[in-house]
This record gives C-alpha cells, sequence and structure tokens, in this order.
C-alpha cells in the first residue's frame, strides 16, 4: 500500500461534463528516500505536447510505501497463544 500526502491547493482540478472534479495525478519512485521515509513523489500529470517539450512538472506531494503482512502476524499471534495455553495449570 502506498499512503501519500497531497496538497489540495497544488493539484490541477479538471471539472467533468456529470459537474464532479477529478485530479489527474501521477507518482513514481524517489531514488532514494527523503528524511521522512517518504518514498514516492506526486505531481499533476502532463499533456503529450508538456511532456514533449519536457515541460517542468508540478509537483504536488509525496508519500511512502506501507507493508503489512497479515499471514506472519497470524503465524506469531498462533504460536504465542499455543504457549499461553500450554502454561495453564489444568
Amino acid at each position: 500500500m502506498i499512503v501519500l500526502n497531497i496538497c489540495k491547493e497544488e493539484i490541477n482540478w479538471k471539472e467533468a461534463k456529470n459537474g464532479k472534479s477529478y485530479a489527474n495525478v501521477a507518482t513514481d519512485f524517489l531514488k532514494q528516500p527523503d528524511d521522512k521515509g517518504n518514498t514516492h513523489t506526486v505531481w499533476n500529470n502532463q499533456s503529450p505536447e508538456e511532456r514533449a517539450e519536457k515541460a517542468k512538472k508540478n509537483y504536488c506531494g509525496r508519500g511512502k510505501q506501507v507493508s503489512y503482512n497479515a499471514p506472519t502476524a497470524k503465524k506469531e499471534f498462533a504460536v504465542n497463544q499455543q504457549e499461553s495455553e500450554d502454561d495453564l495449570p489444568f
């Protein structure tokens, strides 16, 4: 899972025909994690023309990858549960 912190004011919002607002953002890995542990950067997605012109990206946030290993947690719980049951006096 990747948790992103994005500044609302820096996003380029687009109005759709249905009246809703949408953001078209892109994310990619940073070369190295920053001092806050962020591993990803977020920017407003560019049009094909902007990419062809190599226009400067408008960055709007950063984020980090978070891992949660549920099977390991369940296995550790089962082992701890068995150990506590083995210690019962009856």
